[in-house]
């Protein structure tokens, strides 16, 4: 009977994969391949992240926005040996070199047949801040609509104002570019008219005795098309 021996240390009796024993396998190939460079680019003032042509806001509270691009470019380009399993990436620190390159050190660990192993990479994050459109229009006072919120005591009603930004969720919010109050009521700006239209349709179904109104100004031509924005006033 031919025993079988591994080629890198002569040991027998070992668990081997091909010619190589368990051990040597870990420490002579290659288990894990990472890009030399990782792109990405998120708003420096929204922290949304560029993600597959749209701007998207990050969805783990606890990571930074950094630590997101790297681990989803990681993710998607980290190139694993078939022996691999259970992997786990951890950006161990992060610097800058003679050129102001940003290299990050990162530490993956897994197992191999059961047996864990550990390997630092280190990936140059190109990495870009920028400032996102919306933020941009925000910046702006860019706005396509206007609820103006009124009250029938004609004066501002703390109460029912609350009542009404209760209805607000996160792409509300958003889509705010200003808010202005005034004594008889407030004016809401909003960078998206849908946004706008959406809150309004879902406050009428929920209240009773609202009035609503719709008109436009600054009405002009764009591309051959006509424009103008939406005001739509709210009286509670």
């Amino acid at each position: 009977m031919v025993r079988k021996f591994c080629v890198v240390c002569g040991r027998e009796d070992r668990e081997f994969i091909g010619s190589l024993c368990l051990d040597c396998y870990i420490k002579t190939k290659e288990l894990v391949q990472v890009p030399k460079e990782i792109h990405g680019k998120y708003c420096k003032i929204c922290g949304s992240e560029w993600v597959e042509g749209k701007w998207v806001k990050p969805n783990v509270p606890s990571m930074s926005v950094f630590e997101s691009i790297v681990y989803r470019e990681l993710g998607k380009r980290v190139k694993l040996d078939d022996n691999v399993e259970e992997v786990d990436y951890n950006i161990i620190n992060q610097h800058y070199d003679q050129h102001g390159h940003l290299f990050v050190n990162i530490e993956i660990k897994g197992k191999v047949r059961g047996k864990e192993f550990r390997v630092i990479k280190t990936v140059n994050a190109k990495i870009e801040r920028t400032i996102c459109p919306s933020c941009m229009r925000k910046k702006g006072h860019y706005y396509e609509a206007i609820i103006q919120l009124r009250f029938k005591e004609g004066k501002l009603d703390a109460n029912k104002r609350q009542v009404f930004e209760s209805f607000f969720n996160e792409e509300v919010i958003d889509s705010l570019s200003d808010v202005i109050e005034g004594k008889e009521g407030v004016d809401y700006y909003f960078i998206k008219k849908s946004v706008a239209k959406k809150l309004v349709s879902a406050v009428s179904s929920t209240l009773k005795d609202i009035k609503i109104t719709e008109s436009y100004q600054d009405e002009r031509m764009k591309n051959g098309k006509k424009s103008a924005k939406t005001v739509i006033s709210v009286r509670l």
